[in-house]
C-alpha cells in the first residue's frame, strides 16, 4: 500500500472507529466496514496486477490511448460492482434502516 492510500486508510479508520466510541454504529458494524474496505482495496490491487500485461500489450499494439481507454473501463466496471457489493454490505449495518441506500446520487 503506497503512503497516500496509506493515509486515506488511516483517516477513514479513524471516522469508522469514532462512530464506535459513540455507539453510533456496533462492533460487528465496525468489523463488517473494516473488512469490506480491505476487501475493496485488495481488489484494486487485484485488478490492476491482473491487467497489467495486457495493458502493456494493448499500449504496443494500439498504443497508450487504447490502452488506458480499456484500463479505464475495466476499473469503471470494478467500481460498479464494488459499489453494489459495498450497497449489499450498508443493508447489513445494524443502522441499515437509518440509511438512504435507494436514493440516487
Amino acid at each position: 500500500m503506497n503512503e497516500d492510500a496509506w493515509h486515506k486508510r488511516q483517516r477513514w479508520a479513524e471516522s469508522v472507529i469514532g462512530l464506535r466510541q459513540i455507539d453510533a454504529i456496533t462492533e460487528a458494524d465496525r468489523e463488517l466496514l473494516f473488512r469490506e474496505y480491505d476487501g475493496m482495496q485488495q481488489a484494486i490491487q487485484d485488478e490492476l496486477q491482473s491487467a497489467a500485461p495486457e495493458f502493456g500489450r494493448r499500449a504496443r499494439d494500439e498504443g497508450r490511448e487504447a490502452a488506458e481507454s480499456w484500463m479505464h473501463a475495466r476499473m469503471h466496471a470494478l467500481g460498479v460492482e464494488r459499489g453494489r457489493r459495498l450497497k449489499q454490505v450498508l443493508g447489513e449495518l445494524s443502522i441499515a434502516d437509518q440509511l438512504e441506500l435507494d436514493r440516487t446520487a
